[in-house]
């Protein structure tokens, strides 16, 4: 069952190992951008501006790539690149490839920067050749930038000799791009400038190391676990862990006692990664941790491990203060003891807030045995709560020994009036290879008003997809210009035609002004909670229509007494949404603004079911997350209260969010 975090951040149950990258205070650390800061270009005269601003907000492509050349100002040509990036079509592709010539080196930036966010790899050769005339250190660094969001092997060559660059910048943006590319001939490169004397640099090249995953860095790595800087430290502690080196275990171990906990947590992850069961003796003692995102993720690492010599500490665990500990202990029992676990797994349910019952209920569906089997059923059965049967059922659509039973359930499940459910049962039925509900599932391609009908065509297209009988085939084809791109991009995997053949489709409509601006100052929104407030610094230049719809929305009270609803043990904390399980949003969605600021610690970004599905959910960062840049829109950044916000656990409540 996909997370929908209406909008989302992550794609499945559970929560992916990958979202844990650490760093430590002081909070700047991480924050200083890998490339030249992103700030919006100078505003057009009115007239071009209203022009941009409305195809854009409508994803329509008419007139721009003429706005790209001259007579237009170079001001104008700037703003229309950026619009480029923003809609997303590869078909303009040519238009930016012939902009990276522009005189001007604002828009050799922009058209880098809108190429990059293309995802076309066909421009790999182009940018590749722009990197070697450009002398523009900013429009470098966006170049390199771009090489690395297409993720083509071919980049390689180009970010090998960046990542030899004399310019720091351009040196922390090839690292970055080649953690997108992973490409392992560029292992050798990142390794001869491992020594960098710069810690920005540093934990950019452990980061990237990390990513590639190809044991010879481990030494390195190593070598960086001792780096005097936190960040380098705990980038390098998850790294030891991608690259799988058992070796490292010792050195793994005694960074658990390191004083930084972003150090702590991603030492926990790595020995869970390795899977080394006599490890459990290093993680045991931090069930106790005096943090909770510690003991939350070595929770998590002792059901991966499997001893079940971890089990008295982990039902000790189950009475935590900390909600998300609370559901880590109960899975990590279930996969330690299995069904003997089921009693102790049903009653943390009713204790947990919805997200975290959901993820609980869906990992019953990996446990054999009649008490998981039992619970599972009852719990998908009983609809009243949508969060818990929604992971019931998905746990169901990976049991196809049980289909004989839980296909009759499933199926009438189709029509029940929460959507979560039915997107739940959708993709179940699809897990399933039941052929008998194809009739079913091409009838919900006919939910077309709301943004969440926009779910439920997803998951039936998802399901319809697995499915792959004529039937389900033909009714996907119908489906190929459906409002919702998601959709469109299932149909043409299903059918094995090009992306490009379904990009064309009228754009599902998105909330938006789109209206001129003048420039606009900083807004600040403070966000109280129990646990003490959060100021947040947005910023409406780098991202006008989403802190518009934020900033409207906190003024109408609409955060008030919401959840946050998810966090991810030094990933993200997560709210907006108002039923509590990642689902939920305002009724609309609102377009994308991708921009090149960077995600540090306590960035603010929108969360997202996909491009352009943004409503009212949003995030806050916990430590430098590189992989989120050009996917999610940055509207600001946490001003003061981080310690706070390291605090938070699902189910705490938002009491108040004022902007001025």
């Amino acid at each position: 069952m996909r997370v929908r975090l209406r909008p989302r951040l992550a794609s499945w149950w559970p929560i992916p190992a990958g979202a844990l990258l650490g760093v430590l205070l002081p909070l700047a650390a991480g924050a200083a951008p890998a490339r030249a800061a992103g700030t919006a270009p100078a505003r057009p005269p009115a007239a071009e501006e209203q022009t941009l601003l409305h195809r854009e907000a409508t994803r329509d492509t008419t007139g721009i790539a003429a706005l790209l050349r001259p007579p237009a100002a170079a001001v104008v040509r700037a703003r229309a690149a950026r619009a480029l990036g923003h809609i997303g079509d590869r078909g303009s592709a040519p238009a930016l490839i012939g902009a990276l010539r522009d005189p001007a080196a604002s828009v050799r930036r922009e058209a880098a920067f809108a190429l990059g966010l293309a995802a076309d790899s066909t421009a790999v050769p182009a940018l590749a050749g722009a990197l070697l005339r450009e002398r523009d250190p900013a429009v470098r660094v966006t170049i390199v930038t771009a090489l690395g969001y297409l993720g083509a092997h071919d980049a390689a060559p180009s970010l090998a000799t960046a990542i030899r660059s004399q310019r720091p910048a351009e040196r922390q943006a090839a690292a970055l791009a080649a953690a997108r590319v992973r490409d392992s001939t560029l292992v050798d490169p990142l390794l001869r400038v491992v020594r960098d004397k710069r810690a920005e640099t540093r934990w950019r090249l452990a980061y990237a190391l990390g990513r590639i995953g190809d044991v010879r860095a481990a030494r390195a790595l190593r070598t960086l676990s001792y780096d005097r800087d936190a960040v380098v430290r705990a980038f390098a502690a998850r790294a030891l862990g991608e690259v799988r080196d058992s070796s490292s275990t010792a050195r793994l171990g005694a960074l658990m006692h390191d004083g930084a906990w972003r150090v702590r947590v991603n030492a926990a992850q790595a020995l869970g990664a390795l899977g080394i069961a006599r490890e459990v003796r290093s993680l045991l003692p931090f069930l106790v941790d005096a943090h909770p995102h510690v003991r939350w993720q070595v929770a998590v690492s002792l059901g991966q491990l499997g001893d079940s010599i971890a089990v008295p500490a982990l039902t000790k665990a189950l009475d935590d203060s900390a909600s998300g500990v609370v559901q880590a202990a109960a899975v990590a029992l279930l996969k330690i003891r299995g069904d003997r676990a089921v009693p102790d797994a049903a009653a943390a349910l009713d204790r947990l807030p919805s997200y975290l019952r959901a993820v609980l209920a869906d990992a019953l569906g990996d446990v054999e045995g009649p008490a998981a089997r039992d619970l599972l059923f009852a719990r998908a059965a009983d609809t009243s709560d949508p969060p818990t049967a929604a992971g019931a059922i998905s746990g169901l659509g990976r049991r196809p020994a049980w289909g004989d039973a839980s296909l009759p359930l499933l199926r009438p499940l189709l029509g029940d009036r929460d959507f979560t459910v039915v997107c739940a049962a959708a993709e179940a039925l699809g897990a399933l290879g039941d052929t008998a509900a194809v009739p079913a599932l091409a009838a919900l391609f006919d939910r077309t008003f709301t943004t969440q009908d926009d779910d439920v065509r997803t998951s039936s297209a998802t399901a319809l997809a697995a499915l792959k009988t004529p039937a389900a085939l033909q009714a996907l084809r119908a489906a190929r210009r459906d409002r919702d791109h998601r959709v469109r991009a299932i149909v043409a995997g299903a059918l094995g035609w090009p992306a490009d053949s379904v990009a064309s489709a009228p754009a599902a409509e998105l909330k938006s002004r789109a209206t001129p601006r003048t420039a606009a100052r900083r807004l600040t929104a403070i966000v109280t909670t129990a646990r003490g407030d959060i100021t947040l610094a947005l910023d409406p230049n780098a991202a006008p229509e989403n802190v518009e719809n934020f900033a409207s929305l906190a003024r109408v009270g609409y955060f008030n007494g919401i959840s946050f609803h998810r966090v991810v043990p030094n990933f993200v904390v997560q709210a907006g949404c108002p039923r509590g399980d990642g689902w939920g949003g305002p009724g609309y969605a609102i377009p994308c603004e991708y921009n090149d600021k960077p995600y540090g610690t306590g960035t603010v970004g929108m969360a997202l079911a996909g491009k352009d599905t943004g409503g009212s959910q949003w995030f806050i960062t916990l430590s430098p997350q590189p992989r989120l840049e050009g996917r999610y829109t940055v509207i600001g950044s946490v001003a003061s209260g981080m310690d706070v916000v390291e605090r938070i656990m699902p189910g705490d409540l938002i009491l108040e969010v004022r902007v001025r």
